[in-house]
């Protein structure tokens, strides 16, 4: 689990510079597909990476657009998205996930967790 965990910081760092304005949303994704593919994860990863957040209403707790392949929605200033690095190995029994929430600015992104280090992400190991 500690490569997953390394993996997924990385993922979410490959993210985190293609979240700015005038990006697709689709370009967030293929960072994070890019990541974990080139790192043999392609079978663990998820086909979705994040969400656009704002108000909803039950049932429906994700607001449009999600983070995923091939979608042309512009990313613009002001939006906010949480994007979710997920790593399911169900051979070995083994998941991972990290996931932060960002608002887009004019110079890219702000990550608005309080954690000022990602190198401080708590890896927890369930047996």
């Amino acid at each position: 689990q500690k490569k997953m965990h390394a993996a997924c910081i990385e993922a979410l760092s490959a993210c985190e510079k293609k979240l700015k304005p005038g990006n697709k949303a689709g370009d967030v994704f293929d960072a994070h597909a890019e990541v974990f593919d080139r790192l043999d994860y392609k079978k663990s990863r998820m086909n979705a990476c994040g969400y656009s957040l704002g108000t909803t209403f039950s049932p429906n707790w994700m607001d449009w657009p999600m983070l995923y392949n091939g979608n042309t929605h512009i990313i613009q200033t002001g939006n906010i998205f949480f994007m979710h690095m997920i790593l399911m190995d169900s051979e070995n029994q083994l998941a991972m996930n990290l996931g932060e929430t960002y608002l887009v600015t004019e110079k890219g992104n702000e990550r608005l967790g309080k954690k000022k280090a990602r190198s401080s992400y708590l890896l927890i190991l369930i047996l």
